[in-house]
C-alpha cells in the first residue's frame, strides 16, 4: 500500500463517524396545548355549535377563581355552556339548554340571544315578584351571574346554586 493510501484509509473510515455526530438535534415530543373553554365545551358536547366570540369570564361560583361561559346553538336550542376555572383537562362543565320561538316561560323569543356578565346583588333581583330567585350570597362574596337575553323577551338570569351544586336560572 502506498503512503497516500495509508493516510486516506483511516480518514475515510472515520468520516462517517463525524457525519453521524452532526445529525439534526432531536426535538422532544410536543406538549399538548393547554385546554381552552371552547375546547372543553366542544369535548363535552360536540353536537353544539359553540360560538367562540361569545365567551365571557367571571367568578360565577364565588370560589375566587374565574370561570368561563359561551353561547352555542343546537337545532332549536340556545345553549349556555359553563366551564369551571382554572382551565385544565379535568375542568367541570355544565350546559343549560333553552328553546326558542315556542312562546313559553322557559323559551327565548329568538335564536339570536346573547350572554353577558351581570352582578348578582339584591338590586339585580329587585322587582322580581314571582321569579325563582337565587339564595342570598354569603356576606362579602362576589356574585357574578350570566344574563341570557334576546331583546324580545325577558332575560334569563343564570347563577350558581350552592345548595344544589349546579347552575340554575330565574326569569321575571
Amino acid at each position: 500500500m502506498n503512503t497516500i493510501a495509508k493516510i486516506l484509509l483511516p480518514v475515510a473510515l472515520t468520516l462517517p463517524i463525524g457525519c453521524a455526530a452532526n445529525r439534526a438535534p432531536r426535538v422532544p415530543a410536543s406538549t399538548p396545548a393547554p385546554p381552552t373553554a371552547l375546547s372543553l365545551l366542544h369535548q363535552s358536547d360536540p353536537r353544539t355549535d359553540w360560538i367562540a366570540a361569545s365567551q365571557i369570564r367571571g367568578d360565577f361560583d364565588a370560589d375566587g377563581t374565574a370561570d368561563f361561559a359561551l353561547r352555542g346553538l343546537r337545532q332549536d336550542r340556545v345553549v349556555v355552556g359553563i366551564v369551571q376555572g382554572p382551565l385544565g383537562p379535568r375542568s367541570r362543565t355544565w350546559r343549560l339548554d333553552f328553546s326558542w320561538g315556542k312562546g313559553t316561560q322557559d323559551s327565548l323569543c329568538s335564536r339570536e340571544a346573547k350572554i353577558e356578565l351581570e352582578d348578582l346583588d339584591e338590586s339585580a333581583l329587585a322587582g322580581a315578584k314571582h321569579a325563582r330567585r337565587p339564595p342570598p350570597r354569603a356576606a362579602g362574596a362576589a356574585g357574578m351571574g350570566i344574563s341570557l337575553y334576546d331583546d324580545g323577551c325577558d332575560a334569563f338570569h343564570i347563577y350558581w346554586s350552592p345548595d344544589e351544586h349546579k347552575y340554575a336560572w330565574w326569569r321575571l
